[in-house]
């Protein structure tokens, strides 16, 4: 029986426009019955060099995490050390937010982060002082 070689995937991120705004997001493609699919891997946001903001992490890892928050004993100096214990870069912004959850279908275990929003306001004519 001949078997189809299925050559060794490499993703890369896509740059994808809607409206004014550009987004990225880390895609690969596959031919499947001779056409080519693209297959969506994760989103990258605004920035696709930003770290992070969800995470895969084991079982133990998970219960760990859902333990200290219950006992109210995590800080988020703690979540970015145990982070990057497990491998994974995160960016030590302010955090804001934290969630575990579990996947049924794919029966993994992933943390979100939720940083804290930075005011992009521009300043008022009043406020570049006097001359």
């Amino acid at each position: 029986m001949w078997c189809a070689y299925t050559p060794y995937l490499m993703s890369f991120v896509r740059k994808i426009k809607r409206g004014n705004s550009v987004y990225y997001a880390e895609v690969e493609n596959k031919r499947v019955n001779g056409k080519v699919v693209q297959r969506h891997i994760r989103y990258l946001g605004k920035d696709p060099n930003a770290p992070p903001k969800k995470a895969e992490i084991n079982d133990v890892g998970f219960g760990y995490l859902a333990t200290m928050l219950m006992q109210k004993a995590l800080t988020a100096n703690d979540v970015f050390e145990f982070l990057e214990d497990q491998g994974i870069t995160v960016s030590r912004e302010e955090l804001e937010k934290i969630g575990l959850f579990y996947d049924f279908g794919k029966k993994t275990f992933s943390v979100y982060l939720s940083y804290q929003k930075t005011s992009k306001r521009k300043p008022a004519a009043g406020d570049a002082g006097s001359h």
